[in-house]
């Protein structure tokens, strides 16, 4: 148990305190999101005071499905920007560790399946910090110039969006292992603009883009699908990384995912 213990710290110490820049950018980003928000309802006159709930739906609104007939499409970057952002806070940070002090630890420790989850955690965490600061942002702005007011609808899409976010990470890393770091952010790429253009890809943003979303138009995604998808991606993930890495020797540079 201590062994766990400490290779959790080591991993929130290394791989989020000391990666503070990267969060700052992500929180930067929101930052802006957040403003264009402001500009549009003041330039355009959408509304009067904005409320909390507005802010999320603006951020995870997403894009409406794309029909034949349909010839206006606006790439929903309030929604794949962070995301893309959240898998560069996670970058290369697991084969870093291993190639480093963390490779020391490991070897000396001998306990692939903890160094593993671990870094699963520190995924899980990551995703979690980045999300938080995304609360806070919509918080202040709200008590400043606007309402707190959360609609069932919007805290669904905090709710899911967050698994929805901790499933990319978790495929990202166990692509990683497999594959290469830039083959694993390659592939969150990938299953972010999928999830953008496909009606059925994984059900990743299916559900809990607010414009996909059976609570916001009749047509809608279903939640429950978009929830099993991710549960089915996490423990597919956690799964495949662990076995890929147990096979690999880490004394062998040639085995090194780089």
């Amino acid at each position: 148990m201590k062994n766990v213990i400490f290779q959790i710290k080591y991993d929130f110490i290394n791989g989020i305190v000391h990666q503070w820049k990267k969060f700052l950018l992500i929180a930067v980003v929101y930052a802006v999101l957040i403003t264009d928000f402001l500009v549009r309802c003041k330039t355009k006159h959408f509304m009067g005071q904005y409320t909390s709930s507005d802010i999320i739906l603006y951020i995870f609104r997403g894009m409406r499905w794309i029909v034949d007939v349909q010839t206006d499409i606006n790439i929903p970057t309030a929604y794949i920007l962070p995301n893309i952002l959240i898998g560069f806070a996670i970058g290369n940070y697991p084969f870093k560790d291993i190639n480093g002090y963390g490779g020391m630890v490991l070897m000396r420790a001998g306990k692939k399946l903890v160094w593993w989850l671990s870094k699963c955690i520190w995924a899980v965490f990551t995703a979690c910090i980045c999300y938080g600061i995304l609360i806070l942002e919509i918080a202040g702005v709200s008590l400043a110039g606007g309402r707190l007011n959360l609609t069932r609808l919007t805290v669904y899409m905090i709710i899911v969006g967050l698994l929805t976010t901790i499933a990319i990470c978790l495929v990202q890393i166990c692509v990683s292992q497999i594959m290469g770091p830039i083959i694993g952010y390659i592939a969150v790429v990938v299953i972010l603009i999928m999830g953008v253009f496909f009606r059925s890809f994984l059900f990743i943003g299916n559900g809990f883009m607010a414009l996909r979303n059976i609570m916001y138009t009749p047509e809608g995604g279903s939640l429950t699908l978009t929830v099993i998808a991710d549960v089915v991606l996490i423990v597919v993930s956690v799964i495949a990384g662990y076995a890929s890495f147990r096979q690999m020797d880490i004394l062998k540079k040639s085995d090194w995912r780089v």
